[in-house]
């Protein structure tokens, strides 16, 4: 059929082809009903800078994410100070959603997080879809972070506070952390209780993964995986270290996608 046209027919006609075909190719394969919008919150001595790699993968599927930093982290490190607390920490999440107009949002949060996120949930229900816990402190009324999850280490930490920390902060602790982004973590968010007690909060979709080393028969976060399983929350558990948001985005990705 083609011996028979001009050239500029030929290519014309080719050309035509080539958009039909672009134009009925998918776009996403992964996209299912309408885009989400999921917001980050980091855990201790983190920064938003560890969900880059889940942000380009969200958005390349059409879905809108927001990664929060807190208050004296990441590159907000220059903020840090004595009065920096956990009321300081909700506050960057729900001024986030206020002045982003975000709403009907997946709130994430890792390891620490889930006591920022948990106080989010009580201060501004409506605004949110789903809360997902990676495995992250899920605390009940009136507990911290020293009262529930370092209750052991407080005087160490207190030690390190005051010699290598300006006694405002914690500085990391663990082998080889100089190599990492990781900084030093306002001890104030560690030591203020949460208070709870909003209806709203309580009826929030909600989802816990306990993440668990291989070989390990327990984890130090199975006591907020426990509370989460009680109350009949969708559960999960994978095999990996702390930080999947690293070592398994797409299984991650893939949770958040499929939630209702």
């Amino acid at each position: 059929m083609l011996q028979n046209l001009t050239t500029t027919m030929k290519r014309t006609l080719l050309l035509c082809i080539f958009a039909l075909t672009a134009c009925t190719s998918p776009v996403d394969q992964t996209i299912t009903g309408s885009p989400k919008t999921i917001v980050f919150v980091h855990g201790a001595w983190g920064g938003a800078w560890d969900y880059r790699n889940l942000e380009r993968i969200l958005e390349e599927k059409g879905h809108h994410v927001q990664r929060v930093t807190l208050t004296g982290l990441g590159e907000r490190s220059h903020l840090m100070s004595g009065s920096i607390n956990l009321d300081t920490h909700i506050m960057d999440v729900l001024n986030t959603l206020k002045t982003d107009d975000l709403e009907d949002i997946i709130l994430v949060g890792h390891s620490y997080g889930g006591m920022v996120i948990t106080g989010v949930a009580q201060r501004t229900p409506e605004r949110i879809r789903h809360l997902v816990y990676i495995d992250a402190v899920l605390p009940l009324e009136g507990e911290s972070m020293f009262s529930v999850h370092y209750k052991e280490q407080e005087a160490s930490f207190m030690r390190l506070v005051k010699t290598k920390g300006n006694g405002i902060s914690l500085p990391p602790f663990w082998p080889g952390w100089e190599q990492t982004k990781d900084l030093p973590h306002p001890i104030g968010t560690f030591q203020q209780p949460i208070s709870l007690g909003n209806p709203a909060a309580e009826q929030l979709p909600a989802t816990y993964v306990l993440t668990i080393e291989e070989g390990a028969e327990t984890d130090d976060f199975s006591q907020y995986a426990a509370r989460a399983k009680s109350r009949g929350w969708d559960y999960h558990e994978w095999t990996t270290n702390h930080t999947p948001q690293r070592t398994m985005p797409n299984k991650y990705v893939e949770l958040l996608l499929n939630l209702p």
